[in-house]
């Protein structure tokens, strides 16, 4: 058996779940392409018998944007360790 390599990430400023709300804007440092969190849903429902995977539909514009990419689900796991390893950031007002 081969052993299991287990990394967890740990960041000084953390963005948690609780976090994201409906309507908040997101930006990729890389791309510069900015997004607006739509919907979180659960990508399991249909699978009553095992427990949820929280997804967030994101609808993006952009340079990088187009037709084909402008709606893309990211599952909140994801969408976190984006944020939180500066990938992507959290627009705020005063942005």
């Amino acid at each position: 058996m081969v052993p299991a390599l287990i990394i967890l990430m740990w960041y000084e400023i953390s963005t948690n779940a609780e976090d994201l709300i409906a309507g908040m804007v997101i930006r990729d440092v890389v791309s510069s392409d900015v997004g607006i969190l739509i919907k979180r849903y659960n990508v399991m429902e249909a699978w009553g018998e095992v427990g949820p995977v929280w997804a967030w539909e994101i609808l993006w514009t952009g340079p990088s944007t187009d037709p084909i990419n402008k709606n893309q689900p990211y599952t909140e796991n994801g969408l976190l360790g984006m944020i939180n390893a500066g990938r992507m950031e959290i627009c705020h007002d005063d942005d």
